[in-house]
Formats: C-alpha cells, structure tokens, sequence
C-alpha cells in the first residue's frame, strides 16, 4: 500500500491500495477517520512488505479437515463418478494452459463443504488479514490431476471479480499410500513496482497433504505443477476439492 499525504492541517489523507493480481483502490479519508486508524494498525502489526518491497502473501493450510468417515464417502463418490468428469478449460479457452478432469460438485457434496468452510472462516479470515466479511456463495467443483496435469500462472480473480471473489480454496485427497507425484502449488510472491503490485519468481511452495485444506486470497497468481501417476489410473490421481469464497 502506498500512502500519500498531504500538508498539516490538511482536510483528507490519500492512500492507494495495491492490490494482488495487479489491481488498485484510491480512498480519500479524513485524518479522524477510524477506517484509516485500522489501515495503519495493520501495516504496523503485519509487516506484509519487506524492506526490499516484496509482498508475501499470507496462506493457510488446515490439516485434518474432514473426519475419516466423511473423507471414506468422499472417495466412493469421486470414484463413482469418474465416466462423469470432462476435460478442464479455461475462460479464454487457451490451449495447453491447464490440464486436469473436472466435475461440478454434487449437491451432497457442496453441501458438507460450505458448511464445513463457513465454519473456518472466523479461523481463517485473520490469519489472511481480512477484516470480517459477510459470507455469500461458495463455490465447489471436484478436480482429477491425472498424469500430465498442470495450471500454469494463473490468478482467480479477474477485473469483474475483484470485489466478489474474496478466497481461493483447495482441498486435498488421496489413496493411501500417494499413487502421485508433484502437484504442489506455488503462490507467488509480488513486488512493488512504479506504485503496482507485480509478479516475482518467488514464491511459497504448498504441498497437496492429504485431508488438508489451503486458502488464500484469490486475486493472488499461483500455479499447479505438473502431476505425474505412474500407474496411469484415475484413482491414483491428486484430488481436489476446490472452489471460492465470496462477499456478499
């Protein structure tokens, strides 16, 4: 965040929001105001920027998410559906930017997992530095990482979602033992360039844990990396539930 401020005694206080994925937000707030007291608390307290003006974006990632039992229905549903998957796509429909199998979660589905996430979210939303939110849809697909699959950089919040799409989540499931290689998600770091947020080669590398569940902000670049299933068979897959939080 870039501040800008005026003579003493002046009437407002500019500040420049920068955020992740590129984009920004100008705020004009009087010197009183309690939003701009809350502004520079958090500054103060979280130190997001680092001296050299890398932004480090904050990730959390729960483990044991859902009990055994729910974790046993999730596999017999996702392997009962297998003929049901169809090949991923992206928006812009580019070729050779992302591969995997996907499926719109089912109604039982959705159900357990926005209860489960609504219920984090108290958890969750400081330890992402969001003030408290109004939660909306959450939305929920399944994602087959066969062998060869990947997302290359990518951000889930476009200029129209900003405001909407508050979270990315992920939740991760397996065979045991992991019949898969790779799959880690990197979440790239940013930097402060000419007053806009730009995307680094650094980056903070998640690894697909079993029964683990990852959130971060979803205007934020990360990529999947490739997936490798020596056996070739979809049950040995890297599975995902995975979706997104919005604001009301």
């Amino acid at each position: 965040m870039k501040l800008v401020f005026q003579q003493p005694g002046a009437r407002e206080i500019k500040l420049k929001l920068l955020l992740a994925g590129g984009q920004s937000a100008a705020l004009s707030l009087s010197p009183d105001h309690p939003l701009l007291a809350r502004i520079l608390g958090a500054i103060a307290d979280r130190g997001v920027v680092s001296a050299d003006n890398l932004v480090r974006h904050p990730v959390v990632q729960l483990d044991g998410f859902l009990t055994g039992s729910e974790v046993a229905w999730l596999m017999e549903l996702t392997f009962a559906n297998e003929p049901s998957f169809v090949p991923s796509r992206v928006s812009d429909d580019r070729d050779h930017y992302r591969h995997s199998l996907i499926l719109p979660a089912p109604i039982e589905l959705w159900k357990m997992m926005t209860g489960k996430i609504s219920a984090v979210m108290p958890e969750v939303m400081p330890q992402l530095r969001l003030g408290k939110f109004t939660v909306g849809n959450i939305e929920c697909q399944l994602t087959a990482s066969i062998d060869g699959s990947y997302f290359k950089i990518h951000t889930d919040a476009n200029r129209n979602e900003m405001v909407k799409r508050q979270l990315t989540y992920v939740y991760y499931f397996n065979r045991e033992p992991k019949g898969f290689t790779g799959g880690e998600l990197r979440i790239y770091d940013d930097r402060i360039r000419n007053g806009k947020l730009a995307a680094t080669e650094s980056f903070q590398l998640v690894e697909p844990r079993h029964n683990s569940i990852v959130f971060f902000h979803a205007a934020v670049m990360h990529e999947v990396m490739p997936v490798g299933v020596p056996s070739k068979a979809f049950r040995d897959a890297r599975f995902t539930v995975n979706g997104w939080v919005d604001r009301v």
